[in-house]
């Protein structure tokens, strides 16, 4: 009696065993959600992020039926929630608000900080960040190349460092332009602004909490790929001539196995966010515009921008630290 060959009876039961479990997958989408849905957030309460975070629950909540509890998991620039994520069921019962740097970022800075884009599924963004390089209103420079020319006039000017990111923005611009910096660390946003405010640094990497100080302070250059909503006659970092222009986008992300029907709902829940008055309210009180990108488009955007920011850290030859 000739016995079935064995690879060919492994490689069947691995396909029913797939087609078990996508028809379960959608089996369970159809019925997502029936019961609240825990959604992560990797700062502390009170924060831009958590408030958009929060905002952002009230409108999955209202699309999906089911409530959405904001649980606060703060360490590690969003990697002690992530980590988190990596380990919850992957049902769309627990997920994540948080920007991409978590991913595109953070690993290239920090050593305990490993994530891929392969390690989370993406239900979409829908904010950016307005990140730029800020100074006072009444610097004697207006854009970059300005603050560049007096910047060689006048060595070992202070530059307020908040991050290794925002380091090593400056790093490549002395390290290309022979300039001389006094980097001074600082401990968040709030310090960040007052060293600005009250004239310790001449120089400084915002993420966007700058835009509540319009009479106070100026953008030379915004830290992304686009013009920005806020500041549209403020050139890119590209534009003048250094590669280091990254989008932060914020938005939901969820287990990796999370079926594609669920991830599609959410999708389509966090699209309602782009009309919805009391998100724009809430953005708009921090001038966060609002940028909606569906999962498909969301998912291509974080593997392409790990390749490229990746590169930019490598080039620099920044080491996780």
């Amino acid at each position: 009696m000739k016995h079935p060959d064995r690879r060919k009876v492994t490689a069947a039961l691995a396909a029913l065993a797939l087609a078990a479990f996508g028809q379960a997958g959608a089996a369970q989408a159809q019925g997502y959600p029936d019961k609240p849905i825990t959604m992560l957030v990797g700062y502390n309460a009170g924060g831009q992020t958590d408030l958009v975070a929060r905002a952002a629950a009230k409108v999955l909540s209202d699309e999906l039926g089911q409530p959405v509890n904001v649980v606060n998991k703060p360490g590690a620039g969003g990697g002690v929630a992530a980590r988190e994520l990596t380990q919850a069921t992957p049902d769309g019962y627990t997920i994540m608000f948080h920007a991409n740097s978590v991913v595109n970022q953070d690993p290239f800075l920090m050593k305990r900080i490993t994530f891929t884009p392969e390690d989370f599924e993406w239900a979409g963004f829908i904010t950016v960040y307005q990140a730029g390089l800020i100074t006072q209103k009444d610097a004697p420079y207006d854009d970059l190349d300005g603050f560049v020319a007096w910047a060689k006039e006048n060595p070992g000017f202070a530059y307020a460092t908040l991050s290794p990111g925002a380091r090593m923005i400056m790093q490549e611009i002395a390290k290309k332009e022979g300039l001389e910096v006094n980097y001074v660390p600082v401990k968040g946003g709030g310090e960040m602004i007052n060293a600005i405010l009250g004239k310790q640094s001449v120089l400084a990497m915002s993420g966007g909490l700058h835009a509540k100080y319009p009479d106070d302070i100026k953008t030379l250059a915004v830290l992304t790929t686009f013009r920005q909503p806020s500041w549209p006659e403020a050139k890119s970092i590209d534009e003048y001539g250094y590669t280091l222009a990254m989008d932060g986008r914020a938005g939901i992300m969820a287990p990796k196995g999370t079926p594609p029907e669920i991830i599609e709902r959410l999708s389509d829940a966090l699209a309602k966010a782009e009309t919805d008055e009391t998100f724009a309210k809430v953005t708009g009180a921090a001038d966060i515009p609002i940028m909606y990108m569906n999962a498909t488009d969301a998912k291509a955007e974080i593997e392409r921008t790990y390749r490229e920011y990746g590169e930019i850290f490598r080039n620099a030859g920044i080491e996780p630290q």
